[in-house]
C-alpha cells in the first residue's frame, strides 16, 4: 500500500523564495516616447526574462540590452600614429512602466564598460549590458514597456520594447475521473485536469482520506494557456471510497498548494474482458562502452495510445553467443511512461525491455540494442 503523507485543511498555503534587492537610479524624462520601439542606430535589441506578477515576495525581471557602437577610436593623446578606444555612449538609463500608466518607474541597467586599453584598429560592433525591474504581488498584468536612453557624446535616443506580464499564479478549476471504477486483475484510467492562470510547474497529489493510498504526478502543458493535465492508472489494490486531488503550481521562486482542489470516489466494479494492447520503446546511451563504465537503459511504456504510468518494466539481457534471456531488474516508469535504469556491463550483450500483460492488457516486449564492452 502507498504511504499517505498529508491530510487535506482545505486552504491555499504558500512556499516563496528570498526576494531579490535592487538598486535604483534616477527616472528618465517622464514624457513617453511616441511608439514603443528601437532607435537602431544605438539598441538593436532587448530580450526580457520570465515576467509574472509574483505570489507574495516581489520579482526580479532581467533583460538584456545589445548597444550598437559604444565606442569610438580617437588619436592616442601620447603618441599620433596610434589609436585608441573610448567610450561614445557616456550613460544608459532605464526604467519600465505598464502601458496606459502615466508614472515610469527606475529599473537597474549596467553601464558600458571601460574600452580595452592599447593600440586599437576597430571598435567592437555592439556589447551587451544587463538590468531587472522588479514587480510586485499589486500589480497588475498584461503589456509592460521597458525604455532605455543612451546618452553619447553627441546625441541622445530613447528605446522602448513592450513585454508580456502573465498573471498571478490562480486556480480557476480542477477535476478527475469521478467515479473511479476499479475491478480485480484490471487497470483503471485516471484523469487530472486542472486550469490554473500564470503557472510554469504544475504538480498534483491523489490520496485517499479513508486509506493509507496516495499518488504524485507532475502535470503537463495542456494545448490551451492555462490547462494542465495528466493520465495515471488505478488498480484492485486502491483503496476505495473518497478521495482529494491536491495541486501545487508555481512560477520563479514562489508556489502555492491548493489542499482540496478536488474530491472524487473510487468503487469496485465488475472486470470487463476487452484487453488493452500495450507498447515499450528502449533504448541505450551508448552502444560502445569502455569496462567499467556505466549505461543507461532507458524507454517509454504505452498503455494504448496513453502513457503507462506507474507500470513496473522488466529488464533482460542477453550475452553475446548465447540462447537464453536472463531478467535483470525492474524499471518503474513514471507518470510520462518514462524508465531508466542505469547498469555496467561486463561482457558484450543485448539488452531488451519487456512490459508483462494482465488481464485487462496484453504484454509487448521491446527490440533489442546490443552493448559492445571494450
Amino acid at each position: 500500500m502507498r504511504l499517505l503523507l498529508a491530510t487535506a485543511t482545505g486552504a491555499a498555503v504558500f512556499a516563496s523564495g528570498t526576494a531579490t534587492a535592487f538598486a535604483t537610479q534616477s527616472a528618465l524624462p517622464k514624457a513617453a516616447a511616441a511608439a514603443c520601439s528601437l532607435t537602431t542606430a544605438d539598441v538593436t535589441d532587448i530580450k526580457v526574462g520570465d515576467a509574472y506578477i509574483p505570489i507574495k515576495d516581489d520579482a526580479t525581471v532581467d533583460f538584456e540590452a545589445t548597444i550598437k557602437n559604444p565606442y569610438a577610436l580617437t588619436a592616442d593623446p601620447g603618441d599620433s600614429t596610434k589609436k585608441v578606444l573610448a567610450k561614445d555612449v557616456t550613460s544608459i538609463r532605464a526604467d519600465f512602466q505598464r502601458v496606459g500608466e502615466t508614472t515610469w518607474n527606475d529599473a537597474t541597467i549596467a553601464q558600458i564598460p571601460a574600452p580595452p586599453t592599447g593600440n586599437q584598429t576597430t571598435a567592437p560592433a555592439d556589447v551587451t549590458v544587463k538590468g531587472s525591474f522588479k514587480v510586485t504581488k499589486d500589480n497588475k498584468d498584461g503589456k509592460w514597456q521597458v525604455r532605455l536612453q543612451v546618452i553619447r557624446t553627441g546625441p541622445q535616443t530613447e528605446s522602448c520594447k513592450e513585454v508580456t506580464v502573465d498573471p498571478q499564479v490562480k486556480l480557476v478549476s480542477a477535476g478527475v475521473t469521478d467515479p473511479v471504477v476499479i475491478t480485480a486483475g484490471e487497470d483503471t484510467k485516471v484523469a487530472v485536469k486542472a486550469n490554473i492562470l500564470g503557472a510554469s510547474a504544475v504538480t498534483a497529489r491523489l490520496y485517499s482520506n479513508d486509506g493509507n493510498d496516495s499518488v504524485d504526478l507532475t502535470l503537463s502543458k495542456g494545448n490551451s494557456v492555462n490547462s494542465w493535465y495528466e493520465d495515471t492508472w488505478f488498480d484492485s489494490d486502491f483503496s476505495t471510497g473518497t478521495w482529494t486531488l491536491e495541486l501545487t503550481a508555481g512560477r520563479g521562486k514562489e508556489s502555492i498548494k491548493y489542499e482540496k482542489a478536488d474530491t472524487f470516489s473510487v468503487q469496485t466494479g465488475k472486470s470487463k474482458s476487452k484487453k488493452s494492447k500495450t507498447n515499450v520503446s528502449f533504448d541505450v546511451s551508448a552502444n560502445k562502452v569502455k569496462k567499467g563504465k556505466a549505461v543507461r537503459l532507458f524507454g517509454t511504456a504505452y498503455r494504448g495510445s496513453s502513457a503507462y504510468s506507474g507500470k513496473m518494466v522488466e529488464l533482460y539481457y542477453k550475452k553475446k553467443g548465447s540462447s537464453g534471456w536472463k531478467f535483470l531488474s525492474f524499471a518503474k516508469a513514471n507518470s510520462s511512461g518514462k524508465f531508466s535504469k542505469s547498469v555496467t556491463p561486463k561482457f558484450d550483450a543485448y539488452w531488451r525491455a519487456v512490459v508483462t500483460g494482465t488481464s485487462k492488457t496484453y504484454g509487448s516486449t521491446s527490440s533489442a540494442e546490443f552493448v559492445d564492452v571494450r
